[in-house]
């Protein structure tokens, strides 16, 4: 790899632009980058979602978690199915094992739930999903209002929502708790009667008049053009106007005229509440290119415009933000990394005893960090927990190759060498060692990113991050690095132009140094005590897998919470008003 450095001080002006090159397009693209949590990976699991109005909980699982279980289990590839049945509700998730065709999955599970469907009933129409990290959402709002909760909703569908998606990489913006409207249709029993009617006549007028009916076609310049009559209803006047055939020798009447027809909330199957008053929430997912933080920013920049738009009787409220925590993350994981990069620079000062070495040094490690990030920007990779966990990692390790090559080349300087040679010759005895070292270390986190599952796909930007920034000190090392040397650094003062006599003086000034004083009787002591050094290697060694079992494991460290949730479960079959007086009481005392 010498052959690196011959090239690099041949070509001093193209290493130096090309190193500026690379400074100024990491400032464009870094500030590009995705800013997230967690890496996006999709979830080994399908949801069906099959609302069935009205329902209690035990014909929900009854006559629609049973038929679509029976259907999925000969689905191939799904290792379990939970299914939930709630009030008006049912929540079917398949999972299976990570790294199989998520989407031949999710068309096998819709055909399942396809053949299920003659077994559902009629007003059941369920959803098949398959989602990823990148569904949750980004920021959630709730709503609460003094006013009607229609109305509320409406103007959050004219104001609130079409803000909030004019967000730079805000993909769905919904708006959930909302009651659905529905008709209500009472018959007068007297009225009916003397129309010669029966409530079975209603119903077969009002499905027939919400129907669609092909009335043939006929050709005209010359296409063919079909012709469909009725439509589904569009007003609750069509409904009360609707004509109801009378039986033989009677005459056809309206709705209105036997039936109270009237427009009303449908009953609710779920109740949300925010500081004690009914809300609605309102939450905003981001698209594939979307960045957490840069949302979460727009968002509470557009909350005062937003709240003065839905008036003074609406108040929004901020339930869950991953804005902040994903900043904090950030802020942290990258003060760690200054902070590392500053003591990797002392601690190079101290050992070298040169500003000028240890300038040129350091320069390998914001080159190799800005290198490593652009190869996270051109594989759409965001930073994150991860990868600046990666990062800070990297940061003491992309160092070493820079030092052990300047440290080198010092050395030959000091012997009194021509510089130019100086500098060739000192790569050229450690190219191979600093090399083997990267590449080593390369090998052991390479592997990670190709590891299925989801281990692999949570760790892969990470192994990606760590051998990027490996690989790129090593370029610097041998490229960089000797440029560098070869503009600043000088021969020590005082060394002899006799090169026999300016080695000599070197290596006894090499022997004389506190590192040497120390470390040869360690050496020493380890050569000719050979069975004991080898014994207390193995002690430390034993003694270290022996306190493994004390290190605690988890899957992510919880860190600060800042949410308290609380879950209780209640028997099955419990109504919404009870489970509603049951969350009061918790309300109560959360409060007290």
């Amino acid at each position: 790899m010498s052959w690196l450095s011959k090239f690099s001080l041949a070509q001093r002006a193209l290493i130096g632009l090309v190193s500026i090159i690379a400074i100024v397009f990491g400032a464009i693209a870094i500030p590009q980058l995705k800013q997230q949590l967690l890496p996006t990976i999709e979830l080994p699991m399908v949801s069906v979602l099959a609302p069935y109005q009205g329902a209690a909980p035990d014909v929900v699982e009854k006559q629609v978690i049973e038929p679509i279980e029976d259907n999925l289990e000969g689905v191939d590839g799904i290792t379990g199915v939970t299914s939930t049945a709630s009030e008006g509700n049912a929540v079917i998730l398949a999972s299976f094992d990570y790294g199989n065709d998520t989407k031949q999955l999710v068309a096998d599970v819709q055909q399942a739930v396809n053949r299920a469907r003659v077994q559902l009933p009629d007003s059941v129409d369920p959803q098949v999903v398959a989602g990823s990290t990148d569904d949750i959402p980004t920021v959630v709002l709730a709503v609460t209002s003094d006013g009607d909760q229609q109305a509320l909703a409406d103007r959050l569908d004219t104001t609130v929502v079409p803000a909030l998606k004019d967000i730079d990489g805000v993909g769905q913006v919904t708006v959930d708790g909302v009651r659905d409207l529905r008709v209500t249709v009472t018959p007068a029993d007297a009225k009916l009667a003397k129309a010669g009617l029966t409530t079975q006549s209603l119903a077969l007028a009002l499905q027939a008049g919400g129907v669609t009916v092909a009335a043939g076609s006929f050709d005209e310049a010359g296409g063919n053009r079909t012709v469909q009559v009725g439509g589904g209803f569009t007003s609750l006047e069509q409904i009360q106007h609707l004509v109801i055939p009378a039986r033989a020798g009677g005459k056809p009447v309206r709705l209105a005229d036997v039936a109270t027809v009237r427009q009303e909330e449908a009953p609710a199957d779920s109740i949300t509440r925010t500081d004690g008053r009914p809300s609605l929430a309102v939450a905003v997912t981001m698209d594939h290119d979307g960045s957490a933080v840069a949302i979460s920013d727009a968002v509470e920049d557009k909350l005062p415009g937003l709240r003065e738009d839905l008036g003074s009787g609406a108040s929004i409220t901020v339930v869950s933000d991953q804005g902040p925590a994903v900043s904090k993350s950030i802020k942290g994981l990258t003060t760690e990394g200054a902070l590392g990069l500053l003591f990797a620079v002392l601690v190079i000062l101290v050992f070298l005893a040169s500003v000028r070495s240890t300038l040129v040094t350091a320069v390998s490690i914001p080159l190799s960090v800005v290198l490593a990030l652009i190869v996270l920007w051109t594989r759409d990779l965001s930073l994150n927990m991860l990868t600046l966990g990666a990062l800070t990692i990297a940061i003491g390790r992309v160092v070493d190759d820079s030092i052990v090559v300047l440290e080198n080349i010092k050395r030959h300087l000091g012997y009194g060498e021509e510089r130019e040679t100086a500098i060739l010759t000192a790569v050229r005895e450690v190219a191979g060692a600093v090399t083997s070292s990267t590449l080593t270390t390369v090998a052991v986190f390479l592997p990670i990113g190709l590891v299925g599952g989801m281990v692999g796909a949570l760790f892969g930007s990470f192994s990606l991050t760590v051998t990027a920034a490996l690989l790129a000190s090593l370029l610097v090392s041998l490229t960089v690095v000797p440029v560098l040397s070869y503009w600043f650094l000088r021969p020590p003062k005082g060394t002899s132009a006799d090169a026999e006599e300016a080695r000599r003086a070197a290596e006894e000034k090499e022997a004389r140094s506190r590192l040497q004083r120390f470390y040869v009787p360690v050496l020493r002591f380890a050569t000719r005590r050979r069975l004991m050094s080898v014994a207390i290697a193995a002690v430390v060694l034993i003694g270290t897998f022996g306190m493994a079992p004390l290190l605690k494991t988890n899957f992510f460290d919880q860190g600060e919470q800042q949410v308290l949730t609380v879950k209780q479960e209640l028997e099955p079959g419990t109504s919404l008003a009870a489970t509603d007086a049951q969350a009061k009481k918790v309300e109560q005392l959360l409060a007290g």
